[in-house]
């Protein structure tokens, strides 16, 4: 094994994660304490993607982490303020949140430290009934899974109420079938083409209605299903930046339609336009989950919530994988509930519902679960189980960044969806060859 990634993991790891609980510890409210948890934060980002490059899809995970770091440099060495909510810009909940980050990426980091790759190129299927199957319910669920006025209708994202099919958020359900179609359409040039048509329909669809988390989580599985590994480490790099850069127009468009027609089409596209920020505050998407997450942490910290109401909403957020949500009480859904007393842009890193729920263990769990995910990733991606860790990677933004529900629910449907199909697949392959004979 190398020397320096030997050096790095037992050397390095250890004193900076040391030194970072110490000073935590001591001096919980001082902003060198926060600098000195960025300085070990900047290891583990160089580290993590460094060793990932050739496993592009877990590198692009801890790219999109590590991009909720952005905010508190700006708070540490720019003086800005990162969120709209007062509380949250306190050295005290921002010092918790980066320790509890750095705890939880120490932990997945000791699953990745030896990573290969690249990841085999899925093997396909060919079975025409259920790939065509699939695609009608790929298009059933882009043309009617949503209702509601888009953004150019109502002037900006959040301005009109959109509506899910009889209440049932099936909306990113369309990655499952997806996938089996993509699965199952064999090497047929066709079901190539039909495919990508599909996926582009339904990108302009999560467009007009302001959908970024759907539109970013399919274009992850596109990437997934249609990347080939092949050492063209710049490719890679321009298609991080351009999915950067149409992220965040779309986020300007989304927030302001009418702007296309007031400006011209290259102020439009102007970098300056699209990652404008105001020069005293640093508000953003990344600040927000900062914030939601922080009040998680406050909630857990300053015991404003009782006891039975914190262990009941654990159970009740696992029990949402099989009970729709309007069923269960509001404290099954931390992200909003008292959003009244205290407001919240909504979501949360999966790290901090865990601490809310149970505290460090619950942290050290849950990063010992993704870290088994992102390891078994590279090795059981062609199995009957692939379907989980394919899912579990695409809707990363989501679990990571908002709820941890879809590692519980969608990819536990989406393996029990694909294993019916194929299921389906074997049966109609022997009857196929009892007939011939």
């Amino acid at each position: 094994m190398n020397i320096s990634k030997l050096f790095f993991f037992y050397i390095i790891v250890p004193f900076f994660f040391l030194a970072t609980i110490i000073f935590s510890l001591l001096y919980p409210n001082s902003l060198f304490t926060l600098k000195i948890s960025l300085l070990y934060s900047i290891f583990l980002f160089f580290y993590l993607v460094l060793n990932t490059i050739r496993v592009k899809i877990i590198n692009l995970f801890f790219l999109f982490s590590f991009s909720y770091l952005i905010p508190l440099f700006y708070y540490s060495f720019g003086n800005k303020i990162i969120t709209s909510y007062n509380h949250s810009n306190s050295i005290e909940f921002l010092s918790k949140y980066l320790f509890l980050f750095n705890l939880f990426f120490t932990i997945v980091l000791c699953f990745t430290f030896n990573f290969k790759g690249p990841i085999r190129p899925l093997v396909k299927l060919d079975n025409k009934f259920i790939f065509f199957l699939n695609i009608l319910i790929c298009l059933f669920i882009a043309f009617y899974s949503k209702s509601g006025d888009n953004i150019f209708i109502s002037g900006g994202y959040g301005l009109s109420e959109i509506n899910n099919l009889g209440g049932f958020a099936i909306g990113e359900y369309f990655l499952i079938f997806f996938y089996v179609a993509y699965k199952f359409s064999g090497n047929w040039k066709f079901n190539y083409y039909l495919l990508i048509s599909v996926a582009v329909l339904y990108i302009l669809i999560s467009l007009a209605y302001g959908l970024r988390n759907e539109l970013i989580q399919l274009s992850i599985l596109c990437f997934i299903l249609f990347y080939r590994e092949n050492g063209h480490t710049f490719r890679y790099i321009l298609l991080i930046l351009f999915g950067l850069y149409f992220s965040s127009l779309f986020s300007v468009i989304r927030s302001n339609p009418a702007s296309i027609l007031e400006n011209s089409l290259v102020e439009n596209l102007s970098v300056k336009n699209v990652f404008s920020n105001d020069s005293d505050n640093y508000i953003s998407h990344q600040g927000d989950v900062i914030h939601s997450s922080s009040r998680l942490i406050g909630f857990r910290d300053e015991n404003i919530l009782d006891n039975s109401i914190v262990y009941s909403s654990s159970f009740y957020f696992f029990l949402s994988s099989v009970v729709p949500q309007k069923y269960l009480p509001p404290h099954a859904n931390m992200a909003a509930f008292k959003q009244d007393e205290y407001p919240v842009g909504g979501g949360g890193n999966i790290f901090s519902y865990f601490y809310f729920w149970f505290s460090f263990p619950g942290v050290i769990l849950v990063a010992i679960l993704v870290g088994l995910i992102l390891k078994l990733s590279t090795v059981k991606i062609n199995s009957n189980i692939g379907i989980y860790f394919i899912l579990a990677l695409s809707t990363f933004p989501r679990w990571f960044a908002y709820s941890p529900i879809n590692l519980f629910k969608m990819c536990v449907y989406g393996t029990f969806v694909y294993l019916f199909f194929w299921v389906v697949y074997k049966i109609l392959n022997k009857k196929l060859i009892n007939y011939k004979l």
